[in-house]
């Protein structure tokens, strides 16, 4: 990529979208390495919280999410690693049958990856794609509504 495509958000803009993001059902439209990351807040566990959910060109897709298959959507999810065991399990394992044998089994020292499409805050939110992208921007109100048609 070069210098010139490559453009940021500036301090006001995250407030803003922060600010966008902090009420129920705000929305927010980004650019993000070319893919239109629209980021909204939705009301999840039969509506006692709301969460901001990631959609990727207006979808999201349960494979994604999936951390045994690489897409490169999940560079814009929230990466969740979580043992296959849970510590206390370990430590009953580790009285029954020895910190040596309990360090040598790939199961108990095994963990599964998740891409999660949810965050807690629209800050989260933000910074992480603010991290993982080279080019983050708002979206004109033409680029997001192009962005669904096919060529």
């Amino acid at each position: 990529m070069d210098q010139q495509t490559v453009k940021k958000l500036t301090a006001e803009q995250k407030e803003k979208l922060i600010e966008d993001l902090s009420f129920p059902w705000g929305k927010a439209d980004l650019m993000c390495d070319g893919r239109r990351i629209t980021l909204e807040v939705r009301r999840v566990a039969k509506g006692i919280s709301y969460r901001v959910c990631t959609f990727v060109d207006g979808v999201f897709e349960y494979k994604w999410a999936q951390g045994s298959s690489e897409y490169p959507e999940q560079k814009f999810l929230r990466k969740s690693v979580r043992p296959l065991v849970s510590p206390v399990k370990r430590k009953e394992f580790e009285k029954k049958f020895g910190k040596r044998a309990v360090q040598k089994d790939k199961y108990i020292n095994g963990s599964v990856t998740l891409y999660l499409p949810d965050w807690s805050s629209g800050k989260a939110a933000i910074n992480h794609l603010c991290k993982v992208c080279d080019s983050v921007e708002i979206a004109e109100k033409t680029e997001a509504k192009t962005a669904f048609v096919k060529e």
